[in-house]
């Protein structure tokens, strides 16, 4: 496929996929996440947001996943994130994955625990985000 290019050398008439949008949405909420940016991440979401992680813990709104974490963690970092999209009966799914790091609420810390997260997308916001962590084979060390 050959993509027009106009005068000058400027390229006419070229978008972005809506898989490359999903990605962008989906980079942005946990970009806004490591700024601890909860108004900008909140903004992401559509009113009819749910959230479930590892363990089967559910949310609705992202303060009550961030109440949840700060009991949890002192601190925590994703990060070596790449991503992926595909589209889905309700939207575009796209799934982020790396590793994280961080330190435990009462004490120790924790490195290069695996992570996925599958987020569904649908008009520009986020609708569903699952977790997924390898954190308990850590816990228990």
């Amino acid at each position: 496929m050959s993509i027009p290019v106009g005068e000058g050398g400027i390229v006419v008439g070229a978008a972005r996929s809506v898989h490359a949008e999903a990605i962008d949405i989906a980079r942005d909420f946990l970009d806004a996440l490591d700024r601890r940016d909860l108004a900008a991440a909140t903004a992401l979401l559509a009113p009819q947001f749910g959230m479930r992680v590892t363990g089967g813990h559910r949310f609705v709104t992202l303060a009550e996943f961030v109440a949840y974490a700060a009991g949890r963690y002192a601190s925590m970092r994703k990060s070596g994130r790449q991503y992926d999209a595909c589209d889905a009966a309700l939207g575009v799914v796209v799934y982020a994955h790396g590793t994280m790091s961080g330190e435990w609420r009462e004490g120790g810390s924790f490195q290069d625990v695996r992570w996925v997260d599958r987020f569904v997308i649908r008009d520009g916001r986020i609708t569903e985000l699952q977790t997924l962590s390898e954190i308990g084979e850590f816990r228990a060390r």
